[in-house]
């Protein structure tokens, strides 16, 4: 680039910064003059007209289950089907067979099995890990709930694979394809996973099934997405080759794309697994059985220490599933073939193993000691109760910390910020933040932005929306704070690296549930606890984007800085982070979407707002509508702040004459 192109570049980011902040000038002092007046505040019992027409439509859908032809014939033998599908991957692990006492296999048959499975696929080490990790939840005493936990996360996501490769395939191979699926794609990944729910109950009734089709939902399009990916990252010259030996389209997908992508693809099963997880935990709230529901209800009575033992079984559980399909993916990237004395002890190995494994299940079927997980190896009691010493211990001591910290967030921070966005007039709010979009990502940014804000306001519940909105620009501020410096250090420092990023991968492999538990304990039912929480679990995602946007900078770019003279602060704020200006904004857009998804399940620690109202819709029969209206609230709140990202990075990225 040029020093007139640079000086012009830096001119309209003068210009812009300008811009901006003369909308909030005149937005903050506006807001002070009117405040309270005209915010379409309503009281939490009450209905609006709209959310009342949804009510009656949900009454009326729900009282068609049985004689609609839409229910007779489409939505009811897909629930059947998934069920039956369901309670027979239950029945080999978890629960008694048809005039059984006991699983189809018992817990030493089912430990066994994971072990085979691991080993074979892996090494002797991870399957070790692997069966020590899901004895842990054995020792949690809650073998039964993991093992349902386990038995949903394995029925969603070999029905979500069974759906989500072969679309994959086609979109990997079709351009067509790949244009039509996007959009889904994308509004997926904006969706948070509380906006799934209701709905999926309304038309298919609460239980295993509705919580595995809401699952496979949310976890197919991650199938399709890195599937079609690794199809596409296949060089041209081998299919090319392929093509010009006569090969036929099938032969070249399954010769040539297929295991030169198998890399790829078996990372996609890794993270499809780890999102079916993640959702079958919230799916409690549905009727899923397994892990969520002790979570869920030591969030509501607010039981920290039961909430860890749940907690931590969720944990070894995420952890042995994301080891273990990780370790496959390592598998992947050797192309040293194994000696034949490996492949010899190897397949001795196997043998072993398999011998065992099988005698273990029949042990199982035959012994109750084999059958039933050993009451007397139960540690939940000295685990809940350390919980609960720890965090009294930790909040009394450090009181002076987190109150301190409460206190700065919520009274300096969240309060003014929502006095600007619910306390002032809705119709100035929407000229504000669409100027503010037109700013950063241009006409077309704010014409979507007008759109979906009277589209809120349409909905009757736009002051409720504002108050999600407020305490997800807070989270999202100090996440990019915490996140952007750790990405700094991360992206320059490769020590920095090895040492954060087993943490990161570990972060973004916990259920955001189970993030709400320790932050409920050290500071209570609170707005601040959901932000909290929404911090903890976005930094991750942040962190690793910086990180590798640092990385990017051309190292000439570096060097020359570096001749220059400039000192390390000035090369980082004056080279780095302007050349890694992309990598910024699209690490603003995941976190505020990562922050968005639970702020909006804050609302079981009293963080109010739209996930409150889902919450409350989905227990309270009279406001069912204004819960379902809730969630096509957050949807429009998130493609709204998805659209302006998404603009502000194309407009970033478009080369200026």
């Amino acid at each position: 680039m040029s020093n007139l192109a640079l000086g012009t570049s830096r001119k309209r980011e003068i210009k812009r910064s300008w811009l901006l902040g003369g909308v909030f000038v005149i937005w903050i002092g506006l807001a002070k003059l009117f405040n309270g007046k005209f915010t379409l505040e309503i009281a939490v019992p009450q209905n609006t007209p709209f959310t009342s027409f949804v009510g009656e439509v949900a009454k009326s859908i729900r009282g068609n289950r049985t004689d609609g032809a839409a229910f007779k014939y489409f939505f009811n033998p897909i629930r059947q089907i998934i069920d039956g599908f369901v309670t027979f991957i239950r029945e080999i692990i978890s629960i008694p067979t048809q005039g059984a006492t006991i699983p189809l296999i018992g817990w030493l048959g089912v430990l066994a099995l994971i072990g085979f499975t691991v080993f074979a696929v892996s090494k002797l080490k991870t399957a070790i890990m692997a069966m020590a990790l899901t004895f842990a939840c054995g020792a949690l005493g809650l073998w039964k709930d993991s093992m349902d936990t386990l038995a949903m996360t394995i029925a969603a996501v070999l029905l979500s694979l069974a759906i989500g490769i072969p679309v994959g395939i086609w979109a990997g191979r079709s351009d067509f394809a790949l244009k039509l699926v996007t959009p889904i794609l994308d509004l997926a990944q904006i969706l948070p996973t509380l906006v799934y729910l209701a709905p999926l109950a309304l038309f298919f009734l609460i239980g295993p099934a509705s919580a595995t089709i809401a699952t496979m939902v949310y976890s197919i399009p991650i199938a399709i997405r890195l599937t079609a990916f690794g199809i596409r990252g296949v060089a041209k010259s081998p299919v090319e080759a392929s093509v010009s030996m006569g090969s036929t389209g099938a032969q070249t997908l399954t010769k040539v794309q297929l295991p030169m992508a198998k890399k790829t693809i078996v990372l996609g099963i890794n993270q499809t697994v780890m999102a079916a997880l993640s959702f079958v935990v919230i799916a409690a709230l549905i009727g899923a059985p397994g892990l969520g529901k002790p979570v869920i209800e030591a969030l509501i009575i607010r039981d920290v220490g039961e909430g860890f033992v749940a907690g931590f079984a969720v944990v070894f559980l995420a952890i042995m599933l994301d080891r273990s399909t990780t370790a496959a993916v390592v598998k992947q990237n050797t192309f040293v073939p194994p000696s034949p004395a490996e492949l010899k002890r190897r397949k001795i190995g196997l043998i072993i193993a398999g011998i065992s494994t099988i005698a273990s299940i029949i042990l199982s079927r035959q012994f109750a000691w084999a059958a039933y997980f050993p009451k007397n190896i139960n540690f939940a009691e000295q685990i809940g109760h350390g919980a609960d010493t720890t965090v009294v211990w930790i909040t009394e001591t450090f009181s002076f910390f987190t109150d301190g910290l409460i206190k700065f967030v919520t009274v300096g921070i969240l309060n003014p910020l929502e006095s600007v966005l619910s306390g002032a007039p809705w119709f100035l709010t929407i000229l504000a933040i669409s100027a503010i979009s037109a700013i950063i990502g241009g006409f077309r940014s704010a014409l979507i932005t007008v759109f979906l804000l009277g589209a809120i306001v349409a909905s009757g519940l736009w002051f409720d929306t504002m108050i999600t909105f407020a305490q997800t620009i807070v989270a999202t501020l100090l996440t990019m704070l915490v996140g952007v410096a750790l990405g700094i250090w991360v992206g320059r420092s490769a020590k920095a690296d090895r040492v954060l990023r087993p943490i990161l991968d570990a972060g973004q492999v916990l259920p955001a549930f189970v993030y709400l538990i320790p932050m409920l304990g050290f500071f209570g039912p609170a707005r601040f606890t959901a932000i909290a929480t929404g911090i903890v679990y976005s930094i991750p995602v942040v962190v690793k984007i910086v990180g590798q946007g640092i990385r990017d900078v051309p190292v000439t770019m570096i060097e020359a800085a570096t001749s220059a003279g400039s000192t390390t602060r000035q090369l980082i704020t004056k080279v780095q982070l302007p050349a890694a200006k992309n990598s910024l904004l699209l690490a603003t857009n995941q976190g505020l979407i990562f922050v968005l998804a639970v702020v909006v399940i804050g609302g079981f620690v009293g963080a109010g707002g739209l996930g409150y109202l889902v919450i409350l819709g989905s227990s309270k029969p009279e406001l069912q509508g204004k819960g379902l209206v809730a969630g096509f609230s957050i949807l429009l709140l998130g493609v709204m702040i998805d659209r302006i990202a998404q603009y502000a990075v194309r407009r970033n990225s478009a080369p200026r004459q």
